[in-house]
């Protein structure tokens, strides 16, 4: 019988603004302690202001930050 299972513990967060549902940025290979730390309203406003500064965009009125665990059937 086939299961879903991750292949690795590590996870992505991601940064999508919530109006348009555009992925803006990502933040790969975190594990679920560190991921906490990315969630405080401290740290999203630093990390997203200064990678949108980065890219030239502008900051998005609604941001959504999601954490992704990537699953395959086997």
């Amino acid at each position: 019988m086939k299961k879903y299972r991750k292949e690795t513990s590590r996870l992505t967060v991601k940064f999508i603004d919530s109006d348009t549902e555009e992925l803006l940025f990502e933040i790969k290979d975190r594990n679920w302690s560190n991921v906490g730390e990315l969630l405080q309203d401290y740290h999203v406003n630093e990390v997203t202001k200064k990678t949108l500064e980065k890219k030239g965009i502008d900051l998005p009125e609604n941001l959504m930050v999601i954490v992704v665990g990537d699953y395959s059937l086997v």
